[in-house]
């Protein structure tokens, strides 16, 4: 599998896990899914600064689909 491809998947993955976790909030009972969402949401974030983030499905403002 090329490098592309690795990160095209990691994207796809992680942006299926926030959906997932959409609705975690930051409490003591969603505490540990928050941290999650917290954490898949940076990594998004950091491969959206790839050359081409259209490229990766990441053409848009992460934070405003996935607000922490």
């Amino acid at each position: 599998m090329k490098a592309i491809e690795v990160i095209k998947l990691m994207s796809e993955i992680l942006s299926d896990y926030l959906e997932d976790l959409k609705d975690a909030k930051a409490n003591d009972r969603d505490a540990f899914a928050y941290g999650e969402r917290t954490a898949y949401t940076e990594c998004l974030e950091m491969l959206q600064l790839y050359d081409d983030p259209k490229e990766l499905g990441l053409d848009y403002d992460i934070e405003k689909k996935y607000p922490l």
